[in-house]
């Protein structure tokens, strides 16, 4: 079983006996779902850590700080500053800690089993020409395979999402990708000869753009929308 299974696992056993013991109120004087919030927000902050993944660990604190800002006597930083300044801490983080680009597409494909460290799930398998991956509260890779890649819909929300088009064709000149991120971060490997046009809705979220495309007439239309976040796309 998959240590994140056991984690969880644990944490809904222990979210179990705490619902018990307040009903036999051996927990007067506490907010029963207040305090399976924060056991929740505190494993998510504990598993975030284990992959600095710095989204993970700074929202949940930020959620942590807006829920108990009058015991704590910082009514004044909620709820914007301190979700802003979580954005920032994320991003400012990511920036320091993160590898080369060129280290990390080698390590990725060369080198799966070293990824595992550091992502919750890798996924490697044949697509079709539709393609989608969903994170939530975690981390994944997803390579596309396809020889006629058309949409691609990538769902990531407090969690890390890195997804390579290497191995992925249009037959076509024209394909889809629709972004729904929050609270998270998410880069996109594509193709020098692809030439992406951004149609995306940012909130308080932004997209760089690192490397730049090569003359092609393919190209990949970019919808959907980025809140608290930040989309880098990188050309390879």
């Amino acid at each position: 079983m998959k240590f994140k299974n056991w984690f969880w696992g644990l944490f809904f056993i222990v979210a179990a006996c705490l619902v018990i013991v307040n009903q036999l109120g051996y927990l007067t004087g506490f907010n029963i779902f207040t305090l399976i919030a924060s056991i929740f927000l505190i494993a998510i902050i504990i598993q975030s850590a284990t992959h600095l993944n710095f989204a993970g660990i700074l929202f949940p604190f930020a959620i942590l700080g807006i829920m108990f800002a009058e015991p704590l006597g910082i009514e004044n930083l909620v709820p914007w500053p301190i979700l802003i300044a979580a954005l920032f801490g994320t991003i400012g983080l990511s920036l320091i800690f993160s590898k080369s680009i060129k280290d990390i597409h080698c390590h990725c494909i060369h080198e799966n089993n070293c990824s595992k460290e550091h992502f919750d799930e890798i996924i490697d398998s044949p697509d079709e020409s539709t393609v989608s991956c969903k994170v939530n509260f975690g981390s994944a890779i997803k390579y596309v395979n396809t020889q006629n890649f058309q949409k691609g819909f990538f769902d990531c929300s407090f969690g890390a999402m890195k997804v390579y088009f290497d191995n992925a064709h249009i037959e076509d000149d024209q394909a889809e990708i629709y972004l729904d991120v929050s609270f998270g971060g998410v880069e996109l490997y594509i193709p020098k000869n692809w030439n992406i046009i951004d149609n995306v809705n940012t909130s308080l979220a932004g997209i760089d753009y690192e490397g730049r495309p090569s003359t092609s007439t393919k190209k990949v239309i970019l919808n959907g929308k980025i809140s608290f976040a930040g989309v880098t796309i990188i050309y390879v």
